[in-house]
């Protein structure tokens, strides 16, 4: 059994190549189902955000990576060559590791940012409603958000920490000089709109118009931050009075073209700038060609991002110190796994051993209901006690590699020689 993650991010790969193998949420889900019914997969869990494409799954061995990426390949319609090329491949302990640094935020182009670790909430809840996860992918991501909420608790990463959306409206100000009255046209009111709407608002920006393919949920964002809805079929007019476009619906199609931003040009004196912050992006690469266009998508973000690196440098060291013990007690549990049916069958001899004495014995006896609940207390307390030291034998062999599958392992560890404990039988009249 091998837990493996086969990923493409931000470090990987430029934009125009992590967009290809972005996965909208009804695109995941039906690529899921499709690795539920591959047998060289036994779990699975798609993470797919502006950064990153990563496909965590337990397989047999390293043989799987090909087939894996082949799938990847034609389910995204890229080439398998370029997809090898740009995908990076961890096993076990570096897959773990990998997972907990991503849930921290140490792995994301803004170290410290805080959607991250919902995202990955998201994508687990996504792969357990298509029955893809198990025991191993459950626990593993279980535990990395655990650690994430702890990195961000304990350490203050996030304290001084840039959003991707803090940084849009950083590199916005940067431009301009000051936010103050600008007017801003943003598309998409998703999560990302909204955060970013925030920050706008926060640097003084004036008029706000916003637009989505649902109009319902243009006018919840416009309604939060006192700015108004409108249709896309306004965008031509909207992109000439704009200031600042930001754009982050993730549609798949190009939201602005060329031909609109020009026009829009001709109509206004100042410059136009816009931040497309969406994987796939929307906004069309030829504008930035386009005189008096100032064009930024998501990679760009990370020069302000290095800028800020020093001031989260201590804080990510205290967050890889806390990951590195995480990580070898995942993998410690791991070792062990293969032993939980013999300790499963350990567990239920004796309990069955427990049950046959108290039953026996509180058939002799008047007790209370609560005497009756007395005893059966103690004698699970016994039995609790007495198998942790067979217990814990067992998970240190495993542990250290030691095999426990020959007869003699078994029924040394299983008392099967010994005392002899036996279940009570009555003597035939």
């Amino acid at each position: 059994m091998l837990i493996a993650v086969a990923g493409m991010s931000h470090r990987s790969a430029p934009v125009e190549m992590r967009e290809k193998v972005a996965f909208a949420p009804c695109a995941a889900r039906s690529f899921l189902g499709r690795l539920r019914e591959e047998p060289l997969v036994s779990e699975a869990v798609l993470l797919s955000t502006c950064n990153r494409t990563e496909l965590y799954v337990v397989v047999e061995d390293e043989a799987a990576r090909d087939r894996l990426l082949g799938l990847l390949a034609e389910d995204r319609g890229v080439e398998p060559g370029v997809l090898h090329r740009d995908t990076y491949w961890y096993t076990d302990a570096e897959a773990v590791r990998h997972l907990y640094r991503v849930s921290a935020s140490l792995d994301s182009m803004v170290v410290g940012e805080a959607q991250i670790l919902g995202q990955v909430r998201e994508a687990y809840r996504m792969a357990t409603e298509q029955r893809c996860t198990g025991p191993v992918l459950n626990r593993l991501f279980h535990t990395s958000l655990r650690v994430g909420k702890q990195v961000r608790a304990e350490t203050g990463i996030g304290d001084s920490s840039l959003s991707v959306p803090h940084v849009a409206a950083k590199l916005a100000g940067e431009v301009f000089g000051s936010l103050e009255g600008r007017r801003v046209l943003v598309l998409g009111a998703g999560e990302m709109s909204e955060l970013l709407v925030r920050h706008l608002r926060d640097r003084g920006v004036g008029e706000l118009r916003i637009a989505n393919r649902t109009r319902e949920r243009a006018e919840r964002l416009a309604g939060l931050f006192g700015g108004r809805a409108i249709d896309l079929a306004d965008l031509p007019r909207e992109l000439a009075a704009a200031d600042i476009v930001v754009s982050s619906t993730g549609s798949g199609e190009w939201v602005i073209r060329g031909p609109e931003v020009s026009a829009a040009l001709e109509a206004r004196e100042e410059p136009l700038f816009l931040i497309d912050i969406a994987v796939p992006r929307d906004i069309d690469p030829v504008v930035q060609n386009i005189e008096g266009a100032f064009l930024y998508d998501i990679d760009d973000l990370q020069a302000v991002v290095e800028r800020n690196a020093e001031d989260r440098r201590e804080a990510a060291a205290a967050a890889e110190e806390m990951i590195g013990p995480a990580v070898v007690e995942f993998m410690s549990w791991l070792s062990t796994l293969h032993v939980a049916p013999l300790i499963k069958e350990l567990r239920d001899g004796a309990e069955r051993i427990r049950q046959h004495e108290v039953s026996r014995t509180l058939k002799k006896m008047d007790l209370s209901p609560e005497q009756e609940e007395a005893v059966e207390k103690m004698s699970r307390s016994i039995v609790n006690k007495l198998l942790h030291g067979p217990i814990s034998e067992i998970k240190a062999r495993a542990g250290a590699g030691d095999p426990l599958d020959s007869a003699e392992v078994r029924r040394r560890l299983l008392a099967l020689r010994g005392p002899g404990v036996e279940l009570h039988r009555s003597r035939e009249p």
